[in-house]
């Protein structure tokens, strides 16, 4: 199978991924109970309040069909048009855009903090002599996995916010503020990094090129930091895309608990709202960003590792 091949096929499975974020998106909202119309007319009373539901769902186009409201839905989108707000009046592309680079800022420095943390946490475990300190450092990583974002978040706003008062409980726009925001997000793909690098690390440790250059007397530091990291970065690269997802759902809740103004807070809105247009987008847009990052690193897998073989796919 040639690259190019190999790329498109990876690209054809990318589409069917975001197609089915957008398709699950749009039919559950129809599961739930009410919709935009009720949340209209919330707080109108007597005995037009029938007439006035009609009104809206009228002209919000929601009693026309549904295969023909989703149709409608997957063109638009399609041509980049999800439509209008509908709270907000204003064309949901807009809305989503100002929140979007917010929420990219935390995600970003949330990624690097994951790398940073889960690399640094593996080289340290294979750098320390001590074998109870050892065992007791291995057994974090998957503590850290588990822990569910919105509680690292809460523990973080008690003991940054309340307890040594260095951010705002709600709404801290400063640079520590973020920070703090993302360390959050961090742990649990941090975590994640370090389980899959500690053990290849150990792996490559006694890989018979690893005993050559003990050999030659290179220190542990060299070993593990100058070679075996290097031939262990594969597995880094794969959690990458997992960790991307982690990143993307974390922010949801993470920008909830912290009351940042980003994407997630927009999402709970919508949803709240059933302002299906937004939530559309919303939920596109992270289906691509997941997508495209596992697909790049789908083709750098050929790259870093030569004994990769396309036509094993």
């Amino acid at each position: 199978m040639t690259l190019v091949r190999y790329a498109l096929q990876r690209l054809l499975y990318a589409v069917v991924v975001v197609w089915g974020a957008f398709t699950g998106a749009f039919f559950l909202l129809y599961i739930v109970p009410s919709d935009a119309a009720g949340g209209l007319t919330m707080g109108a009373s007597g005995g037009d309040i029938e007439k006035m539901l009609a009104e809206q769902r009228e002209l919000l186009g929601l009693n026309r069909p549904l295969y023909v409201q989703y149709f409608d839905a997957l063109t638009g989108a399609l041509r980049g048009d999800f439509g209008d707000s509908i709270y907000q009046r204003r064309p949901a592309t807009d809305v989503f855009f100002e929140s979007f680079s917010r929420t990219l800022e935390l995600a970003f420095v949330g990624l690097v903090f994951a790398v940073l943390l889960g690399v640094t946490f593996s080289v340290v475990i294979e750098l320390i002599n001590w074998k109870w300190a050892r065992e007791l450092l291995i057994s974090l990583p998957p503590v850290a996995v588990s822990l569910p974002p919105f509680i690292v978040a809460l523990v973080a706003v008690q003991i940054f916010a309340f307890q040594l008062h260095w951010i705002k409980a709600f709404g801290d726009k400063s640079t520590l503020g973020l920070l703090v925001a993302a360390l959050s997000i961090a742990i649990a793909g941090g975590g994640q990094i370090s389980q899959l690098l500690t053990v290849n690390l150990r792996a490559s440790l006694t890989s018979p090129y690893i005993e050559t250059a003990r050999n030659w007397g290179l220190s542990r530091f060299d070993l593990v930091v100058r070679h075996a990291l290097r031939a262990s970065a594969l597995p880094v690269v794969t959690a990458l895309g997992t960790t991307v997802g982690v990143m993307v759902g974390g922010t949801v809740l993470t920008e909830t608990v912290f009351s940042r103004l980003g994407v997630g807070r927009l999402i709970v809105d919508a949803v709240n709202g059933r302002d299906m247009p937004i939530v559309l987008i919303a939920v596109t847009a992270s289906a691509l960003i997941f997508v495209s990052v596992n697909f790049v690193v789908d083709l750098v897998y050929p790259v870093i590792d030569k004994r990769i073989r396309l036509d094993a796919r």
